[in-house]
């Protein structure tokens, strides 16, 4: 047996942790402490530097947006410009297909293409084209005009007027400069120029002009007055 003086000697002289956690105590083991650590580094401090600066404008964008509403000037959005845009440019070419029926007048202060149905008056500040599907039940006003379709009203263009081989008008026509007929005219014909009946015209009505052509194969059923150009001061205007 081992008496009280080996047991002493068998005796561990050095404790063993049976825990595996390292024995340095300044090292964070929870998210806080972590947290700490890592804007005490140099890496955190040029974040939080980063951030601040980031929040910095942000605030200064939310300044400058706030006096500019409040000034009554707020900024201009994409959708903005293009509607102002939309605004300010003038139409090139207005266009009635066919099918479609205006209940009333018309007025265009650019050039115009009509092949549907206007039950109105149609006024023109610059070119008018009418097709062969087009039907005006009122009057025409236009700076120049190409005709092939109906017209119901009174015609008056300021410039040129040509009347296509499928136009039908069912009134006076007054055409400022020169007049070309190739359909069929119901009503007198008035010009400051030429007026000349094609092949393909058929008009009823008087005509009066400077000059007129009629081709073989046009009908004309009506007086004829030709005026003489303007005398002032025996020069020929």
């Amino acid at each position: 047996m081992l008496d009280s003086k080996d047991r002493e000697s068998l005796k561990p002289t050095r404790a063993f942790r049976t825990d595996f956690s390292t024995s340095d105590e300044s090292v964070p083991d929870t998210f806080e402490e972590m947290e700490k650590a890592k804007h005490g580094s140099l890496l955190g401090r040029m974040n939080q530097r980063f951030q601040d600066v980031l929040q910095s404008s942000r605030g200064s964008s939310r300044s400058r947006d706030a006096a500019r509403e409040s000034a009554g000037d707020p900024m201009v959005t994409a959708d903005d410009l293009a509607i102002r845009r939309a605004r300010s440019i003038k139409p090139q070419r207005m266009t009635v297909p066919e099918g479609v029926i205006i209940g009333g007048s018309l007025t265009s202060g650019s050039e115009t293409e009509i092949a549907g149905r206007v039950e109105g008056d149609v006024v023109v500040d610059g070119h008018l084209i009418l097709e062969a599907s087009a039907l005006i039940s009122g009057n025409v006003r236009a700076s120049s005009c190409r005709v092939d379709g109906l017209v119901e009203g009174k015609v008056e263009c300021s410039n040129d007027l040509e009347l296509g081989p499928t136009g039908r008008l069912n009134a006076d026509v007054v055409a400022g400069k020169r007049m070309q007929v190739g359909g069929q005219v119901f009503g007198n014909i008035t010009s400051g120029g030429l007026v000349r009946i094609g092949a393909t015209a058929r008009v009823n009505g008087d005509i009066r002009a400077r000059a007129i052509i009629i081709d073989e194969g046009g009908v004309f059923n009506g007086r004829c007055t030709m005026r003489p150009p303007a005398q002032r001061n025996g020069i020929a205007k």
